[in-house]
């Protein structure tokens, strides 16, 4: 007897759970202009790329523009 009152519990949890996702009507995103941040890194490791060459290292080189920006955001 407790079995299949569980039983029903369950399905009718999983019947609601599956109309409320139903319901939810999913946002439209609209792509952001990118930030001062964002724009500074890209350029930032642009510019470390060919001035470093073979020799550019991604981590070092991100580690170098986050402190970049800390010391200059000011000016931007």
């Amino acid at each position: 007897m407790d079995e299949s009152r569980l039983d029903k519990l369950e399905k009718e949890l999983s019947e609601l759970k599956t109309k409320i996702q139903e319901q939810k009507p999913k946002k439209e995103k609209k792509p952001r202009p990118p930030s001062d941040y964002n724009t500074f890194v890209k350029n930032f490791l642009a510019d470390e790329k060919k001035r470093l060459g073979s020799d550019y290292d991604h981590k070092v080189a991100f580690k170098d523009a986050t402190v970049s920006w800390s010391k200059n955001k000011s000016k931007v």
